[in-house]
C-alpha cells in the first residue's frame, strides 16, 4: 500500500461519482464493509446487469460475494483480481480496487473528450462571438496598437533620411554571409547545448524514476514484512503471559507483605514509646526519692528528726518504685 494509490484510488472515485466520501484513514485498519460497498458499486457502474448477491453478513458469505465480483470482472473487463488481498480489506486491497476504478475512469474520461470535442466543434463560434472578456482584451490591443503607430508616423520624418541613407549605402555580401553564418553557427551551438541539457535532464529523469521505483518497492516489502510480523505471534509471548500473571502474584504478596511490616513496625514504635514514658515515670520517682533522702539527712544532721530504726523510708522508696 502507497499513499499515492490510496491518494488515486479516492479521486477516481469521487470522479466517478461515488457517494460516500472515502478518506486516507478508511484503510487503515481491515474494513471489509467499504471494501464490498465500493465493488458493488463499481460492478454497478460498469454493468448494471450483473446480478450478484451482496450478503455479507458470513464469512461464506463474503468469500462467494467476491469470487461473483472476481469472475465477472475477469470474464468481461479482462481484469484479474486478488481475492485475498480484497478480503483482507486493508491497504493491499486498494490495489484491487484501483484496477477496476482506474478503468472506469478512463473510460468515462474519454466519453467527456469525443463530447467536449463535439461539443467545441459545434459551439465554437458562437462562444467566441459572445466571450465578454476577449473581447475588451481586443479593444485594449487595438488601443494600444493604434497609440504606438501613431508614434511612429510622428517619427517618419526624422527617420526618413536614415532610411534612404540605408538604402542607398553599397552593401558587401560577403560580410552579410559571414554574419549570417556567425550567427547560424551561434544558433546552432545553442541547440546543441540546449538538448545536451535535455539528454542530461532525461537521464536524470530516468535515474530518479529508477530510485523512486526502487524505492516504492522496498516501501512495499517493507509493508508486507510488518504485515506478517504483525499477523504472526511471537514465541515467547506465552512465557511472557505467564510472567505477567506471576507477576500480579508477586505484586500481591510484596502488598500484603508490605502492610504488616508497616503494622509491625507501628506497633513496636508504640512499644518503646510506652517503654520510654515509664522508664522517664521511674526516673522522676527515682529523683524525688533521692531528694526527700537529702532532706531527711539534712533534718537528722541537724537533730531535727530521729532515725527511723525501721527504716521507713526505705519502705516508701521501696512502694514508690514498686508502682513506677
Amino acid at each position: 500500500m502507497s499513499f499515492r494509490e490510496i491518494r488515486n484510488f479516492t479521486e477516481c472515485m469521487r470522479s466517478l461519482g461515488y457517494p460516500r466520501i472515502i478518506s486516507m484513514e478508511n484503510f487503515r485498519n481491515p474494513n471489509f464493509e467499504l471494501v464490498a460497498d465500493c465493488l458493488d458499486w463499481l460492478l454497478q457502474r460498469y454493468d448494471d446487469s450483473a446480478d450478484v448477491d451482496d450478503d455479507i453478513s458470513t464469512e461464506t458469505d463474503r468469500v462467494n460475494f467476491l469470487k461473483a465480483v472476481a469472475q465477472v470482472f475477469m470474464s468481461k473487463a479482462r481484469i484479474k483480481l486478488n481475492i485475498k488481498r480484497l478480503y483482507a480489506a486493508d491497504g493491499l486491497a486498494v490495489k484491487e480496487l484501483l484496477k477496476i476504478a482506474t478503468l472506469l475512469y478512463q473510460a468515462t474520461a474519454r466519453a467527456d473528450e469525443d463530447v467536449d470535442e463535439q461539443a467545441g466543434a459545434e459551439f465554437n463560434l458562437s462562444a467566441k462571438a459572445f466571450d465578454v472578456k476577449l473581447t475588451r482584451q481586443l479593444a485594449s490591443e487595438i488601443t494600444q496598437r493604434g497609440a504606438a503607430m501613431y508614434d511612429a508616423l510622428g517619427q517618419e520624418s526624422a527617420l526618413r533620411e536614415d532610411r534612404l541613407r540605408a538604402i542607398s549605402r553599397n552593401m558587401d555580401i560577403e560580410d552579410i554571409e559571414q554574419q549570417v553564418h556567425e550567427q547560424i553557427s551561434t544558433v546552432q551551438e545553442n541547440v546543441k547545448s540546449v538538448e545536451r541539457m535535455l539528454g542530461n535532464l532525461e537521464k536524470d529523469e530516468k535515474s530518479l524514476e529508477g530510485k523512486i521505483e526502487k524505492r516504492r518497492n522496498e516501501l512495499e516489502r517493507s509493508e508486507k514484512r510488518l504485515s506478517t510480523l504483525q499477523s504472526v505471534r511471537p514465541a515467547y509471548m506465552d512465557e511472557y503471559d505467564q510472567l505477567q500473571a506471576g507477576l500480579q502474584d508477586l505484586y500481591a504478596t510484596y502488598l500484603e507483605r508490605h502492610r504488616n511490616l508497616m503494622y509491625l513496625e507501628n506497633e513496636l514504635e508504640s512499644h518503646n514509646r510506652d517503654e520510654e514514658e515509664k522508664a522517664e515515670e521511674h526516673d522522676q520517682n527515682l529523683k524525688r526519692m533521692q531528694q526527700r533522702l537529702q532532706k531527711e539527712e539534712m533534718k537528722i544532721l541537724r537533730g531535727e528528726q530521729q532515725v527511723d530504726e525501721n527504716g521507713g523510708d526505705f519502705d516508701d522508696f521501696d512502694a514508690g518504685a514498686g508502682g513506677g
